[in-house]
């Protein structure tokens, strides 16, 4: 049978049975945060399990993609591989277990014809610590379909318990169909022994994962208000089975992946474990990249650069100057193409994207392995340490580290390696939550089955700052809980009101809620996916319990600062239209009451005269005090009467348009100024490239643009008087004063170091320092640190109206973070501007750092990686 065949009789066998068969998902989850990748046929559908939402029929079958890295290092052998799809079918609070097995029987011996003889199947052996008995239940019911008692064996949770899907949600013990492949592969199992499930008996069907618990955030199994069944079988692993195959790679989904491997390396005839490897894990890739997401160092991305990275540096290992990526992808992409039509559709940027990330590393690859070579000759086990310093500056999986060394018979500190990169990890997110601190329920977490049928969040915020609500759950590290006392940290959620929550780029408001019996300080407000609000509440006074009535009042002069940014970024966008064309996309923002920031697709700098003009523009609409208009109509509507969206977001059918005068009009559900003369004033702060074709602009308003412009005036002041000339001969001055400086007139100033902090950070020796003397000292000062000692080295000189800073990287780090990139990062976290090379780069601050917040601010960049 080929894998068409397959995926329809399986289908149609369910909807034989009465099931709806629906469309499978993107491997990338919309709605669980908790995963990175779809990993099974029931991760997308969680929510019909706990009751959070109504699933379009009780009974479902579909395929599903799925992406999962757990068993990696496996992937090569017969039957693990990286993408694969999952034939699934789910009773939702509909049958259970001895329904489920007489379909699994059905299915396999008589529509697919396996033979009854080869199958094995296991259950759920109980688990004390979890309290839970043995699964007899599954046991009788397979017992009755006619497997003997002595093909049915027991094993453990860590076997037969399955999920949750993530970190909490629904789970239960399953029970697993086993294909036995033969005595070539291994001795028979004996009732009571051990049972081979990695090389004679392969897991065909998971047959019934039994959803009866809801894990929660505490790792607390609670009754689910339903019983459900989740099965999943491996498309590529049921062909093997029906076909006889030696193993998935032999099937049709992967055999014309794993021969273009072979074309594109040169190796026709037998096909070896790196071909399969290769296989495997650019048809993943391509999976990835079809959906968007391009490689990258840190989350999704780094899953496909993972894999191509490990692809290549497998062909690099065995003698090949070049690994081309494209014949591969192109393979893999005509295979699937006709079951995922959106490979064919990016197939181009698929193959762009794989062959760029190969360009960028083949040189650091070939440094990392000429690196290897020289610590394989020095340890006879390789440190942690010394393996993720291979990985972090040479990119070099540590996979592969693994396999080159024992091929020499060097083992690897893989616990190590793991320690020193979660302290990376952990470095560049920053400092690390104290000890023992609940995480916060996420946005798209599954709320726990105690919050089904609860209402939406009513948001009063358009109207007013405070309102009565009524607690309708009190959440600590995600788990409800009745009460909180003084100093507990919660999600509290209420029925109504007057916080606006995160989204569309606007921060969430901040404030207080005050019941009878105690009072808590809200730090912020998000909106989770079902539509309750998830204020994070910490409780100052008193106690707080859910079904508390409580009085919520908004930081009224929070939110009129944010108020007026979000109004003064619409008026942004339009200038910046005008100006620059209508081209110009929005490609991201961030309203807060500090600043804004526009991400804007152009592709090249904004000059200082456009930046000008738009800033004289926007100034000119907050003085016409134009009033804001709303109105509410259908998304096609809006966009037809000449209304602003945001291409590829989703809107609801009845939207809010926001309208000043004639020169804005936008699809927007933030909050706004009721006149633009309420903004004050408007000035932008810097403007440089966040991307390809993509800029930023920082700007303020109100009370921080009154600040930056008077800040600016004593900073021209200070420069007119130090070079005693008029403000309109400034600029000459300056001109003069660089003409000498190329042309290599004498400088006798120094900087001498003051405070200095030096550490390791992200394995980059790094140097922080206070600096006195003079400004071109502090250039000279920051190369010699980074020339002789091989230090990054970021110094600042203080003593005028602003701060002069120098970053300066030694060339080794470079590939991992320019002096530019770097300082426009300080920039952006501290005020200011600069500019630069890789090499070295100087800009100014409008007052000295803080050295701990600058030393997370270059352990992110590193962590960030290449420019």
């Amino acid at each position: 049978m080929d894998s068409e065949q397959i995926r329809e009789r399986f289908l149609r066998f369910f909807e034989r049975h009465h099931h709806t068969r629906i469309e499978g998902a993107s491997i990338v989850p919309r709605s669980d945060p908790t995963l990175l990748f779809v990993n099974s046929g029931m991760a997308p559908l969680k929510r019909y399990f706990t009751g959070e939402s109504t699933p379009p029929a009780t009974d479902l079958c579909n395929v599903q993609g799925c992406i999962r890295t757990k068993d990696i290092d496996d992937v090569g052998d017969r039957h693990h591989i990286t993408f694969f799809e999952m034939l699934g079918s789910w009773s939702i609070g509909g049958y259970f277990k001895r329904r489920a097995v007489e379909l699994a029987w059905e299915l396999l011996t008589v529509d697919l014809e396996l033979d009854p003889a080869r199958l094995y199947v296991t259950v759920f052996a109980g688990d004390s610590g979890l309290g839970l008995p043995p699964d007899e239940e599954s046991a009788a019911a397979w017992e009755r379909v006619g497997v003997p008692r002595e093909r049915i064996v027991a094993l453990p949770a860590e076997d037969n318990f399955w999920g949750p899907a993530g970190d909490s949600g629904p789970c239960g013990p399953s029970t697993e169909v086993f294909l036995d492949t033969g005595d070539t592969f291994g001795p028979a199992y004996v009732p009571g022994g051990p049972f081979d499930t990695s090389r004679r008996y392969i897991e065909i069907w998971n047959a019934g994962v039994f959803m009866q618990f809801d894990k929660g955030l505490d790792g607390v199994l609670r009754p689910l208000p339903f019983h459900s069944v989740d099965t999943g079988s491996g498309l590529e692993r049921l062909q093997l089975a029906l076909n006889g195959l030696d193993s998935v790679y032999d099937t049709d989904l992967l055999a014309p992946v794993v021969t273009a491997v072979q074309d594109a390396l040169g190796e026709p005839g037998g096909v070896q474990h790196h071909h399969r490897v290769i296989g495997d894990h650019m048809r993943a890739a391509v999976a990835i990249l079809a959906e968007g997401v391009r490689p990258g160092n840190e989350g999704r991305g780094y899953i496909p650069r993972r894999l191509i990275r490990t692809s290549m540096t497998l062909a690099l290992t065995r003698g090949h100057e070049r690994f081309r990526p494209e014949p591969i992808v192109a393979a893999a992409v005509a295979r699937m193409a006709a079951h995922y039509p959106h490979w064919a559709a990016r197939r181009g940027d698929i193959a762009a994207a794989a062959a760029r990330e190969c360009e960028e590393f083949q040189g650091t690859v070939r440094r990392g392995l000429d690196h290897l070579d020289e610590v394989l000759d020095r340890y006879d086990e390789i440190p942690g340490e010394e393996a993720f310093r291979l990985f972090a500056t040479h990119g070099l999986p540590v996979e592969i580290t693994g396999e080159i060394a024992a091929a020499r018979g060097v083992l690897v500190d893989r616990a190590g390696f793991d320690t020193a990169l979660e302290r990376h990890r952990a470095l560049s997110r920053g400092a690390a939550a104290e000890p023992g601190t609940a995480r916060r329920t996420r946005p798209d977490d599954v709320l726990p089955t105690a919050l089904s049928g609860t209402p939406r969040t009513a948001f009063l915020g358009y109207d007013a700052l405070e309102a009565e609500g009524r607690v309708l759950a009190l959440l600590s590290g995600g788990v409800p809980v009745e009460r909180a006392g003084e100093g507990a940290e919660v999600d509290l959620v209420t029925d109504r009101s007057p916080f606006y929550a995160e989204g569309g780029g606007q921060v969430g408001d901040r404030g207080s809620a005050t019941a009878a019996g105690g009072q808590a300080e809200v730090t912020d407000t998000v909106a989770h996916e079902s539509g309750r609000f998830l204020h994070r509440a910490r409780v100052s006074a008193g106690e707080l319990r859910r079904g508390d009535t409580v009085h919520l009042a908004v930081d009224a002069g929070a939110r009129a600062m944010t108020a007026a940014n979000h109004t003064a970024t619409h008026l942004l966008n339009a200038a910046l239209r005008e100006v620059l064309g209508e081209h110009v996309r929005q490609a991201g923002s961030l309203v807060e009451p500090a600043r804004l920031r526009f991400d804007l697709t152009h592709p090249r700098p904004v000059t200082r005269q456009e930046l000008a003009r738009i800033e004289r523009l926007v100034n000119a609409w907050v003085l016409a005090d134009a009033p804001r208009t709303v109105e509410s109509m259908a998304p096609s509507d809006a966009v037809a009467a000449g209304a602003i969206s945001l291409p590829g977001e989703e809107y609801a059918d009845e939207v809010r348009v926001l309208s000043f005068d004639g020169f804005s009009k936008e699809l927007c559900g933030g909050t706004h100024v009721e006149h633009t003369a309420q903004i004050g004033s408007f000035r932008i702060v810097t403007e440089q490239s966040v991307a390809a074709g993509v800029r930023r602009i920082v700007a303020v308003t109100r009370e921080r643009a009154v600040e930056l412009t008077l800040d600016q005036s004593a900073v021209l002041a200070e420069a007119t008087a130090v070079l005693r000339t008029a403000p309109q001969d400034l600029v000459p001055a300056i001109e003069r004063l660089a003409r000498h400086a190329r042309t290599g007139t004498p400088d006798s100033g120094a900087a001498a170091l003051g405070r200095r902090w030096d550490a390791g950070v992200g394995g980059v020796d790094v140097t922080l320092a206070e600096a006195a003397g003079a400004a071109a000292g502090l250039r000279k000062e920051a190369q010699r640190l980074s020339g002789d000692e091989g230090r990054l080295a970021v110094l600042w000189l203080t003593g005028g109206a602003r701060t002069n800073i120098v970053a300066s990287v030694p060339e080794r780090h470079r590939e991992r973070i320019g002096a530019a990139r770097l300082l426009s990062r300080i920039t952006e976290r501290f005020g200011g501007a600069g500019g630069g090379n890789p090499r070295i780069a100087q800009g100014a601050l409008p007052a000295a750092p803080d050295p701990g917040v600058l030393r997370d601010v270059v352990a992110e960049a590193l962590g960030d990686g290449a420019e």
